[in-house]
This record gives structure tokens, sequence and C-alpha cells, in this order.
């Protein structure tokens, strides 16, 4: 058996064994792919706010609130992004002095896609939409704020509901 070889092996393991806890502290410090700081932009939370006064905003991980709409009709909404994500057990709205608008970003472009395309049909801005109900029924719809080809925030999918038209 070589000795030489097995002593620097040993040598060598304190050493390995001090990197290995500065890697894996370095790699818990990250923001993660949905949320870097690109130009001082950090988007945490999303608002819609509906024409009507409702709105529903995101959460970390869920929404309250969630978009109601008749079928063969539409709802509009602004867009309004925070850069503020509040603890886990505070369920408020992002305070409103926080809420920024990509109107004034136009290097960046919110991507909505909704789950079954059958019921509802979203148009829009990077800082207004609207909803429009095709066909009664429930789905989700999820969010995507890119700039340029870099995905900066995905929101939780967000539920909908279309009803009935009204009699």
């Amino acid at each position: 058996m070589n000795t030489h070889f097995t002593r620097e092996v040993a040598a060598l393991l304190p050493m390995r064994l001090l990197l290995f806890p500065v890697v894996l502290l370095a790699a818990c410090t990250s923001d993660g792919p949905t949320e870097p700081t690109v130009d001082g932009l950090l988007i945490q939370e999303i608002i819609l706010m509906g024409d009507d006064g409702s709105y529903a905003y995101s959460h970390r991980d869920h929404w309250h609130g969630a978009p109601v709409v008749r079928e063969g009709q539409e709802a509009g909404f602004d867009l309004w992004f925070s850069e503020i994500q509040l603890p886990a057990d505070d369920h408020d709205p992002p305070p409103t002095e926080s809420w920024i608008s990509l109107a004034d970003h136009p290097e960046y472009s919110v991507h909505v896609v909704i789950e079954d395309p059958s019921l509802a049909r979203w148009t829009g801005t990077s800082s207004r939409g609207s909803l429009e109900g095709q066909l009664a029924g429930a789905s989700r719809m999820s969010f995507v704020v890119r700039r340029g080809p870099t995905t900066i925030y995905e929101a939780p999918p967000l539920n909908f509901r279309v009803r009935e038209p009204a009699e």
C-alpha cells in the first residue's frame, strides 16, 4: 500500500471539510431564479386591481382574492408589482407606497398563461389587462414577468371563475 499517497489525502481532508460549509452558505444566500435584481428592480408580489374595485394579490406561494368575470363579458385590471414581500404570517396586501407599474419600465413584459383557454382569454400590456369570459367554469392563470428572455418573477397560479351570463 502506498502510505505516501494516503498521508497526502488525509492532509487534504480537513481543508475539504472547511470548504464544504463555505460553498453551502454561498448557495443558500442566493435570491433564486424567480427574484433576481435586474437594474435595481426586484419584484416580490403582484397586485391585480379590478376596475370594479376588487383586487387580488400574490403572497409568496398563493393568492388572496380571485377574479370573477361573466361569460361573454370582460373585466379590466391594472397590474401593480411590489418590491416588498411581507412575512408568511402577514396576509395583508403590500403597502400601496411599495407598488410600482411596469409602464415606466418598457424593457419588461408580462406573459399570462391560462390553464384552460376555452374558459377565458387574457389580453393586455405589462401594466393593464382584461380577462374575457368565454365559457362558464373555473381555471387558473399564471403571470410571468420577463426582461428580454430572462424570467424576473413568476407568480403562483391564480384561480379565477367565469360565471354564466346574467339573465
